[in-house]
């Protein structure tokens, strides 16, 4: 769908004066809950480019299939809108298979695809109160204790608290990081949120597996999009 069909225009705009590229017929990795087969509705805009030292990434515009519970248990079908940027971090993945964090006010937006990995108990207790009320983490049960823990520092605690943009939430499924944010972001400075936000996630799980792998390891020296061992 061209980005201008549905108000996108600002989508659209920030492509040109971002140097990023868009891909009208471009797709999407399924590896991630949000962006499941099955689960992701369609693509309404989709760009690609570079959003930081070798951080290429794709954004985009996408809509889901959305069960809303009513108070009587009976269910309302519709949709529900995201803006995602989705890049990779292989190398990330021998330490957490996977992992999840939603904002908990958005837990209800969680599908199948999440709930089949999630099976109820693999919820992380990272020892804060308030950001066990803040957000919803979850993690492979085959996950490296202490890698996460080093990862989910107080520091980073912080900026998920304080810092994140609202519905800010991540996804990292064997390698692919899906980072969004909730409803379609249309403005520069919305989208610039999605973009800083993003470069510190990848920044911090860089750093994380340099510090466990050694810098010659652990260096990110190519973008790593569709090279499974080229970055970190």
């Amino acid at each position: 769908m061209p980005p201008d069909a549905t108000g996108l225009e600002g989508f659209a705009a920030y492509a040109a004066a971002h140097d990023l590229t868009l891909e009208p017929d471009g797709r999407l990795p399924r590896s991630t809950p949000l962006l499941a087969e099955g689960e992701l509705r369609r693509v309404e805009a989709l760009m690609r480019g570079w959003l930081g030292n070798y951080l290429e990434a794709q954004l985009a515009i996408v809509s889901r299939d959305q069960t809303t519970t009513n108070a009587d248990g009976s269910e309302t079908k519709g949709e529900a809108h995201f803006t995602a940027a989705v890049t990779h971090v292989p190398k990330a993945k021998r330490f957490a298979p996977w992992m999840l964090c939603h904002r908990a006010g958005d837990e209800h937006l969680l599908g199948r695809a999440a709930e089949e990995l999630i099976h109820g108990n693999d919820r992380l207790d990272l020892e804060s109160a308030e950001l066990d009320r803040c957000y919803r983490i979850y993690a492979s049960p085959e996950r490296d204790e202490v890698w996460l823990r080093e990862l989910f520092s107080p520091s980073f605690i912080v900026f998920l608290i304080e810092r994140a943009p609202k519905g800010f939430a991540f996804e990292y499924v064997e390698g692919t990081l899906c980072v969004s944010e909730v409803g379609r972001l249309t403005l520069a400075e919305d989208i610039d949120g999605l973009r800083d936000a993003t470069v510190e996630l990848v920044a911090r799980i860089r750093g994380e597996v340099r510090e466990r792998l050694g810098e010659a390891q652990g260096r990110s020296g190519h973008s790593g999009w569709g090279e499974e061992g080229a970055t970190g």
